[in-house]
């Protein structure tokens, strides 16, 4: 069956060109998004490649159809490139390159011009198929735009090798437009979905990123860059259901900076703030690959230790508590002896929450800035009849 393939590449050549104008249109607008560039660019090479088969079969001069082959090459090097930027990986732009060198290089003696149809498209699926593991292999981002992506460009790989398929089997002249019904046809067509497709959930993808790096931002503390209030309890409160579930053991440990508005009126808030910083790096310092730490406000923080016992959850307590009084001494030449106390709680039973955790943990903070200050204290068990402690917080 033969239709008229050649306006129908031609619309094919348009709707690539457009998708590649796209995304650099996209990419001058988010520069930090550069596989947008690079991928748009990817896109216009491959719609010059289209273009100069169908002069090739128009002009019946192989010389068109072998420069095509050279730039779609070209196109599918920089696929990869820009499938390595997406996932912050190193890419060379001279193995990008190295492909469709390869393709012009045998292109240009006349020995070697009938491979260079089936080597290109070799070189091609070895890109795409190098693209769509690089970014199978940053799944861990949860992105949903992301398997769209790699599932078009394994396939698009896949369907080149089909076309290798049909160049070894010589159906294919190199000056030649195939059938529309043709394997090599199929490959026409499934170019224009590969472009279209992957531009939009490349854009989709970095809007998700984009969304993500919002998310992250709104729970992050400004001054220390730990986790503030709202995204603490969030993922405090996940550790301790987790360890709930699992019947084992989570430890809560409050932390509260002694004097610290002495401190603000003595020295003034930007000392006070470098102790705040001072304080989080030291607590970052000894933090174990599970827990975490957060800032509840002011001077005010919260570390959850999953697995841990009480015990061991004092013990990791003294070591910031003497840590901070040590490297806190002096901050920018001011004497401020800066010290914390803690408070310290471990779920005992299936029903405890972070919240009455972090109220068990509370208490026993009271009782170390009552007891003098520069100290840890352990939570009491709840009574049996539910009474509670009562204690005034001294700062």
């Amino acid at each position: 069956m033969q239709l008229d393939l050649l306006t129908l590449d031609a619309m094919g050549v348009f709707v690539v060109a457009t998708a590649g104008v796209v995304l650099i249109v996209a990419w001058s607008q988010n520069s930090k998004a550069s596989a947008l560039a690079i991928w748009g660019l990817a896109n216009i090479f491959n719609a010059s490649g289209v273009a100069c088969i169908v002069l090739a079969s128009a002009l019946k001069q192989s010389a068109w159809s072998l420069l095509g082959s050279t730039l779609l090459t070209l196109g599918t090097g920089l696929i990869w490139k820009a499938a390595r930027s997406i996932e912050a990986k190193p890419a060379a732009l001279v193995v990008a390159l190295l492909g469709a060198a390869v393709a012009g290089l045998a292109s240009s003696f006349h020995d070697t011009r009938a491979v260079v149809w089936p080597l290109g498209i070799a070189i091609g699926a070895a890109y795409l198929f190098a693209a769509a593991i690089v970014l199978w292999r940053g799944r861990k981002e949860r992105l949903t735009s992301r398997w769209p992506i790699v599932i078009l460009t394994a396939l698009h790989a896949t369907l080149l090798l089909i076309g290798l398929y049909v160049a070894l089997n010589g159906s294919l002249g190199s000056a030649e437009m195939p059938a529309i019904m043709s394997l090599f046809g199929l490959i026409h067509f499934e170019q224009t979905i590969f472009a279209v497709g992957t531009a939009v959930f490349l854009l989709a993808m970095v809007k998700e990123r984009n969304e993500a790096a919002s998310d992250r931002a709104a729970g992050i503390d400004p001054l220390t860059g730990i986790a503030n209030r709202g995204a603490f309890m969030e993922d405090a409160g996940r550790v301790v259901r987790q360890c709930r579930h699992k019947n084992a053991p989570a430890s809560v440990v409050m932390c509260d900076l002694d004097g610290f508005k002495t401190i603000n009126d003595t020295y003034g808030h930007a000392i006070g703030d470098a102790v705040i910083k001072k304080f989080c790096e030291t607590v970052i310092d000894l933090l174990w690959p599970n827990d975490v730490f957060g800032r509840l406000g002011g001077e005010e923080f919260a570390l959850v230790l999953p697995g841990s016992s009480i015990e061991a959850a004092y013990v990791r307590a003294e070591r910031i508590r003497i840590s901070f009084a040590e490297t806190c001494c002096s901050i920018e030449g001011h004497l401020v002896h800066a010290t914390v106390s803690c408070g310290v709680s471990v779920s005992g039973t299936a029903e405890h929450t972070l919240s009455e955790l972090l109220k068990l943990s509370d208490l026993a903070l009271y009782r170390a800035k009552a007891d003098g200050r520069n100290r840890v204290k352990r939570a009491d068990q709840p009574k049996p009849d539910g009474g509670k402690t009562t204690a005034i917080r001294v700062a």
